[in-house]
């Protein structure tokens, strides 16, 4: 016994464990620290941008429905179910999840059995005893196991943690693919909109052309017209032709494309008929908080995630310099034969603690610990990065929606005087004032302001698709 009455043994097991926890403490982490912190956007300057932004509602998670397309509509959805780029995220997050799963294991106890019978021939030159020595036997052997990390300082709660936030990053930034195949069909299917009324346009100049080729020729005729004016006239008609031919091309290309990105052959696409886009939204923002603004985003989100897995290996690196504690059992039979193996004789079981600490490692603990904390630093500095860019692109898509509702007015008004022109120069023909060739170029400028709105107002339906997208396109965090 000892001077204070517990057994010597008990002092012994003591003194042995405060050895170990000493010698742990030789193994310095102190010095081992992160140096980046985590970006407050909303100490960031907003700018005029987000500041003067109309209110409007969150982004529903069907936003392109805004455009009241029914063919955009069955694309979308189409895509949402079979593309393989989604198919790929979702076995990505399966992966993830199964890891964690497998990490949360790990901090459970473990049951097994095990059983082994081997025909063996026994030396008799040895430890084996007569009668068995020198004969061949069965060794029969069957035990129930016990094994339990106590896990006293959190190392494999810290790595399941650690697995449990990176299958939420993945499946965060599944969400952004989804987001951004969705953005960029609806863009795809803008753009296609836009090539069709840039070939009616050009189908109109065309026939303009050939109308003032013919005025032309009758001129030259009669004698009032000149061949230079004819093969001048002339000249315009194959850049016509090349330019309907190249938004042919343009417009197949995009079918095709539309077809793959919502997962479906290049026969799909050659189906498609001419998008009717009517866009009924209105632009701006539905918080002024930029934490807010950004607070939807999957990318961020999963970003997020990541420094959170990060901070949790930097916890499991930290818990590695300490002991590690199994409680670890068996009981089982064993005999040699199978007579007596059932018999109480043949029993036998075992329990125990069983204590692991490297002592000298050559500084492996304190390199994990410091590849931990720089993996820490790794994260937050993605994390801030993908702020920033986030809240430029909320800014950027502002911009460019404010400025083409400025555009599309100006736009308007100039295709009114154009129009306007053109309506004096039938008049003054109708007058006999002024030839025909007058008409026909005022009505080609018609022509040209026309694209130019109609590539303005395909800018502002690609703009508010860019918008939804840097809102994070409805998606919210519990989903």
């Amino acid at each position: 016994m000892g001077f204070d009455g517990t057994p010597r043994n008990m002092n012994r097991g003591r003194f042995v464990l405060i050895c170990a926890v000493l010698l742990a403490g030789c193994a310095r982490m102190s010095d081992i620290e992160t140096h980046e912190k985590m970006l407050d956007a909303q100490r960031l300057d907003q700018g005029k941008a987000i500041a003067k932004a109309d209110p409007i509602p969150w982004p529903d998670e069907k936003w392109w429905k805004a455009y009241r397309d029914a063919q955009l509509d069955a694309l979308v959805e189409h895509g949402i179910a079979d593309s393989p780029t989604l198919g790929s995220a979702r076995a990505r997050i399966a992966q993830s999840q199964a890891l964690a799963d497998r990490m949360h294991a790990a901090t459970k106890p473990a049951i097994g059995v095990d059983a082994s019978a081997m025909r063996e021939r026994y030396t008799a030159q040895q430890f084996i005893p007569p009668p068995w020595g020198g004969t061949v036997s069965w060794d029969n052997q069957a035990q129930l196991t016990f094994a339990y990390d106590l896990d006293i300082w959190g190392r494999q709660k810290s790595l399941w943690q650690s697995s449990m936030d990176e299958a939420r990053a993945v499946a965060a930034e599944a969400q952004m693919v989804r987001l951004e195949l969705i953005t960029a069909i609806v863009r795809s299917y803008v753009m296609l909109a836009l090539e069709y009324d840039l070939r009616d346009l050009a189908m109109k100049e065309q026939a303009e052309i050939e109308q003032r080729i013919a005025i032309d020729k009758r001129s030259l005729m009669s004698g009032m017209g000149t061949e230079m004016e004819l093969a001048e006239a002339e000249t315009h008609l194959p850049e016509a032709r090349l330019k309907i031919e190249a938004l042919d091309m343009r417009i197949a290309l995009m079918k095709n494309q539309i077809a793959a990105l919502s997962g479906q052959g290049p026969g799909a696409g050659e189906k498609l008929v001419r998008p009717e886009l009517k866009l009924d939204a209105r632009s701006g923002l539905p918080d002024r908080l930029m934490a807010n603004l950004i607070g939807r985003r999957p990318d961020v989100l999963a970003y997020r995630w990541r420094v959170e897995a990060a901070r949790n290996g930097i916890e499991s690196a930290k818990a590695a310099f300490y002991p590690n504690i199994n409680l670890l059992a068996f009981a089982g039979v064993q005999a040699l034969g199978f007579n007596q193996l059932l018999g109480a004789s043949a029993a036998m079981a075992g329990v125990g603690p069983a204590i692991s600490l490297p002592i000298f490692d050559g500084g492996a603990r304190r390199a994990h610990l410091s590849e931990k904390t720089a993996a820490y630093d790794v994260a937050v500095d993605d994390y801030n990065e993908r702020v920033l860019r986030s809240l430029q692109e909320i800014s950027d898509q502002l911009h460019v929606l404010q400025s083409n509702a400025v555009q599309r007015s100006e736009a308007k008004g100039a295709l009114g005087l154009a129009q306007k022109k053109h309506e004096l120069a039938e008049a003054g023909y109708r007058a006999g004032l002024a030839d025909y060739a007058h008409v026909i170029d005022a009505d080609v400028a018609v022509l040209q302001h026309q694209a130019m709105l109609a590539t303005l107002e395909a800018e502002g339906f690609d703009a508010y698709a860019g918008l939804m997208r840097s809102l994070g396109g409805g998606i919210r965090e519990d989903k």
